[in-house]
């Protein structure tokens, strides 16, 4: 029983707003701009596919390699790095074990930078095949390089993420 006057509140209450009548409210009619047909899609040229200019492959793969090389370098000293790391876990500050573990970090710190100097020669590969097809109307140079950012990308990330890891464990 208590719940039908809260049902008959909701519903007068309801009811009362569908009933206004006054006031300046929006026409619910058409709008001119509704009756204009579609833009005709058949129109509008579609922009063309395009690979890479050579040399623009060129420089990509160029990059792609170079980030490849140090990932391999950074991967293959990693181990011996995580190792002194270890060793100089609970080591005092400037102790010899904790300066040798900054070294060997600081030395691989060096092996990846030219994982991370690839990502930004392709980043600036990418922006410049964006302007060219922005300019001339076409697509598909950008997905080639970004396929290849992706991989170069990955790459430093792990290398990122060793790296904190290391670095966290010497604090």
């Amino acid at each position: 029983m208590k719940k039908l006057p809260a049902l008959v509140a909701i519903v007068t209450v309801t009811l009362s707003g569908c009933a206004m009548q006054q006031g300046d409210f929006p026409s619910l009619q058409k709008r001119p701009y509704e009756d204009v047909a579609a833009v005709d899609e058949s129109a509008v040229p579609a922009p063309t596919t395009v690979s890479l200019s050579a040399e623009l492959q060129s420089k990509l793969n160029a990059a792609v390699t170079r980030s490849g090389t140090a990932h391999r370098q950074f991967q293959t000293k990693l181990p011996a790095v995580k190792k002194r790391v270890d060793a100089a876990r609970n080591a005092a500050m400037s102790s010899e074990s904790w300066v040798a573990a900054h070294v060997e970090l600081a030395a691989l710190e060096m092996l990846r930078s030219p994982s991370v100097e690839a990502l930004a020669d392709i980043d600036a590969l990418y922006r410049t095949q964006l302007e060219r097809e922005s300019a001339n109307g076409q697509t598909g140079g950008t997905d080639i390089i970004a396929e290849q950012r992706n991989v170069v990308q990955a790459q430093v990330d792990r290398q990122q993420t060793e790296m904190d890891a290391m670095t966290s464990r010497l604090r």
